[in-house]
């Protein structure tokens, strides 16, 4: 390469330097290029060693726009990564750190190659001299960066990870519009996701989304891709994105609580109970079986004070999960307070009506006798979560008159200061 070259590649320097200064400049970048050739003409021998040697020249402003500069050192880079899977494919010792490490290093300097070797020369011309190197080297190792990524993953070096992966995919898509390889459908959407995974890991939403939309087409990593997307919008402040991200992978991936959960928070939150609603019943109708879409419907009753309704759906999730710890509380609680509302219509009984206070007697035992096991088993189940049934349970044993259990628990709420 002339100086005449080099210069004309670098930057109009003669024009702010004094002669001396331009003749010094000229011996520095005949020096640095010297180093080059010689890299080159050794590289094979002793690949280490050549790109050690290219670091000065990589790294000086006078040469580092030269696309050969970047042609020497991604040679030697690639040299020494051939020479360590060589190693391990006989089954001999090789550097696996070096191996990855000068994966990742390879990458940067073909992406380098290429900017430079595409820029305009002094009459506006684009003469790339190096195409057949970089679509070459790209097809021989693109997959080393597939590997590097998930090596530096294992590591918990995300950065690293995310760049190789990108890497990939970006080598993928050149061979495959140089003709040399079919579309990646299935190795690309993997790294795609491992990018987006990346992304979350360093909690750099802008990673999660550049290419998180491309893992979307493998059906196993699609419904985490598309809850990662829905992550980064919402941690990037796109309330409105994130929203309909929800309202999409609610119907997408119904199977997945995030979006749902996220959308019963989201309407709850604002007290939008009819969006709730629609959403409730969107949900049981997807799933019917599912204890918590079913819940939901009680919920929003119970919200909206309409107690038979809550009551009745309650009901129903015991039905499918007699178990359900949020259905078996609010149910008893929805059976206090019709107790509660049954006794103050009452309330102008007169004292004289037998009768009618033992048939109130009766209704009113029969909601405290139907919250009781509610609350007994909640108290079994959660031991110690007394504010879902201490106080209730108190209650019931008082008006059913049960002497020792209320004794019981009467000890207990001393015990805990209540």
């Amino acid at each position: 390469m002339s100086i005449a070259f080099v210069l004309a590649a670098t930057f109009a320097f003669g024009q702010e330097l004094t002669k001396e200064e331009l003749k010094q400049q000229k011996r520095q970048i005949k020096a640095l290029m010297n180093i080059a050739n010689d890299a080159e003409v050794n590289l094979l021998a002793d690949p280490v060693s050549a790109v050690n040697s290219m670091k000065e020249v990589v790294n000086s402003p006078l040469v580092n726009k030269n696309p050969y500069v970047w042609f020497v050192t991604a040679s030697a880079r690639k040299a020494a990564i051939d020479a360590e899977n060589r190693k391990r494919a006989e089954g001999a010792a090789f550097d696996e750190t070096r191996l990855y490490t000068y994966t990742l290093d390879l990458g940067s300097e073909l992406e380098k190659l290429e900017l430079y070797d595409n820029m305009p020369d002094a009459k506006g011309r684009i003469k790339p001299k190096y195409n057949e190197f970089l679509i070459t080297t790209y097809a021989q190792e693109f997959g080393q960066f597939y590997n590097a990524g998930a090596y530096f993953y294992g590591e918990e070096d995300y950065a690293k990870s995310y760049d190789l992966f990108k890497m990939f995919i970006d080598a993928s898509d050149k061979l495959y519009k140089a003709g040399m390889m079919p579309k990646d459908t299935v190795n690309v959407p993997v790294a795609a996701y491992n990018m987006a995974l990346s992304g979350m890991q360093l909690k750099d939403y802008e990673k999660v989304l550049t290419h998180v939309d491309m893992a979307l087409s493998n059906p196993q990593m699609a419904p985490s891709a598309f809850r990662y997307k829905a992550v980064a919008h919402l941690e990037l402040g796109d309330t409105a994105t994130w929203l309909n991200d929800c309202l999409e992978g609610v119907k997408k991936f119904p199977e997945d609580a995030y979006f749902y959960q996220s959308l019963i928070q989201y309407y709850d939150n604002r007290n939008e109970s009819d969006k709730l609603n629609a959403l409730a019943d969107e949900l049981i109708q997807s799933n019917p079986s599912d204890p918590l879409f079913v819940y939901l419907k009680g919920y929003i009753a119970h919200q909206k004070q309409d107690i038979d309704t809550a009551t009745e759906w309650y009901e129903k999730t015991l039905e499918i999960d007699p178990n359900y710890e949020s259905a078996l509380s609010n149910l008893s609680r929805c059976y206090l307070i019709k107790a509660q509302e049954y006794s103050a219509a009452q309330a102008s009984t007169k004292v004289t009506d037998k009768k009618k206070i033992a048939k109130d007697k009766e209704i009113l035992n029969g909601y405290y006798n139907k919250a009781l096991p509610l609350l007994e088993k909640l108290r079994q189940q959660q031991p110690e979560k007394y504010d879902l049934w201490l106080a209730n349970l108190t209650n019931c044993y008082y008006n059913l008159n049960m002497t020792d259990k209320l004794k019981e628990i009467e000890e207990l709420q001393k015990s805990l200061g209540y």
